[in-house]
């Protein structure tokens, strides 16, 4: 900046650069600490669907574990009354022969008597209830142990179901189906089923609990939303934003600098002029040259400055608005700046013509030039001045200075004439 250099310019720059300042930083402040909604939280919602979904073949396993103790004594009394041998029970001797009391062997003696043969038929049909929760049971236990650990107490019996619920089921023949039917007895003939009764009951009612727990969990749980994606990443939404109110500051500082110098080039050489007795031509230049407008873009400062502050007040969750917001608010902010200037037209024409006369201190007074335009016809006597040739436009004003000068003295006379009592001349 220099001497040429507007007070306006320099006001309306720092207006601008302390509304930038304050505007970007509640709006970077508001985009880095914005959260997202609070909504039900999804996982506590999935883990108590889950946790509910597991009680049901809870309680199918607490109850396969009731029905094997009833199968187990259902199917040891079929096996008795079908001849089956007991589990672990040796194969019944046959019966000596009869003897005389001389242990002789007597003559036409009739045969001993042949053992009963086991009813094979229908040995499978009394055994399938018992492998069915067999069947059932075995895919219990992962889970059960899993949730309450392994019992000491239980173990053989779960190692017992394993194996029945491994058996193949046989097929048609009646031997087959005995042979089926007797291995199934003697693995959960004599097992402690109680105790895997018991760990079934105790997994269902930890399965239920657990299931309670989730549900009020889950109506109570809240997270917060994530933030959308938009085209930019959020750090990079923020810095594309805070630099383009950066570049727009950086616009308008060197708008103002270009015009200071620009009116430094264009006024210290007509300095000469007045030397060599052109005086009119320097006060012709600083009338044309007060005429311009303000130079640098306070308005696209500001409006960019305001557009991201409000994109940022309203809508800070989606960061790619803050940079619409911005650019939107450049050209809001041009245009606002451009509409303001034609208002203004050239209502600030004397007092930045006066502001320049302090700078350059011509030889023809301003204050001469100024007292020749009337009131309101100041943009008509601006485009008159810059219509003439550099020349003319001299001795325009030198004219003008100089009728200026003459109503000035020839009020002072007329003033002198009436304090002494005398006409005043003409």
């Amino acid at each position: 900046m220099n001497e040429y250099t507007r007070r306006e310019e320099v006001r309306a720059t720092f207006i601008a650069s302390a509304i930038l300042v304050l505007c970007i930083a509640v709006a970077v402040l508001r985009l880095v600490t914005v959260e997202g909604r609070l909504i039900p939280d999804p996982g506590a919602r999935r883990q108590a669907e889950e946790s509910e979904a597991r009680v049901a073949p809870a309680r199918a396993c607490a109850l396969a574990g009731e029905k094997l103790i009833v199968e187990i004594d259902l199917f040891k009394a079929a096996a008795k009354s079908a001849r089956m041998p007991d589990p672990g029970q040796a194969p019944p001797a046959p019966p000596p022969p009869a003897t005389t009391t001389k242990g002789r062997a007597p003559r036409n003696a009739p045969p001993p008597p042949k053992p009963k043969e086991p009813d094979k038929q229908g040995a499978w049909a009394s055994a399938q209830p018992l492998y069915k929760q067999a069947k059932t049971l075995a895919g219990c236990r992962e889970a059960t142990e899993a949730l309450l650990g392994a019992r000491v107490s239980a173990i053989p019996a779960w190692e017992a179901i394993v194996k029945a619920a491994a058996i193949t089921p046989p097929g048609a023949a009646e031997a087959e189906q005995f042979e089926a039917a007797k291995q199934l007895l003697s693995l959960l003939g004599d097992i402690p089923a109680d105790k895997v009764a018991q760990a079934t009951k105790d997994a269902e009612a930890a399965f239920k609990a657990s299931a309670e727990r989730d549900r009020e969990r889950a109506l109570t749980a809240m997270v917060r939303e994530a933030l959308p994606q938009g085209v930019f990443s959020r750090r990079v939404a923020v810095s594309v934003g805070v630099g383009l109110t950066v570049c727009a500051l950086f616009i308008s500082y060197l708008g103002v600098r270009a015009a200071s110098m620009r009116r430094l080039a264009t006024l210290l050489p007509l300095r000469d002029a007045v030397r060599s007795g052109r005086p009119g031509m320097q006060a012709a230049e600083i009338l044309k040259t007060a005429a311009a407008h303000n130079s640098g873009e306070p308005g696209l400062v500001i409006g960019a400055a305001i557009g991201g502050f409000s994109a940022a007040l309203l809508a800070p969750r989606d960061a790619d608005l803050f940079v619409a917001g911005v650019m939107a608010g450049l050209l809001i902010g041009l245009g606002a700046q451009w509409a303001f200037r034609l208002a203004l037209g050239a209502g600030r024409w004397r007092a930045r013509t006066t502001e320049l006369a302090e700078v350059e201190k011509p030889a023809i007074p301003i204050v001469l030039v100024l007292s020749g335009v009337k009131p309101g016809l100041e943009l008509e006597f601006i485009q008159f001045l810059r219509s003439l040739p550099p020349t003319d436009a001299a001795a325009a004003v030198e004219k003008l200075a100089s009728q200026a000068e003459e109503r000035i003295l020839a009020a002072a006379d007329a003033g002198a004439a009436l304090t002494q009592g005398k006409p005043p001349p003409g």
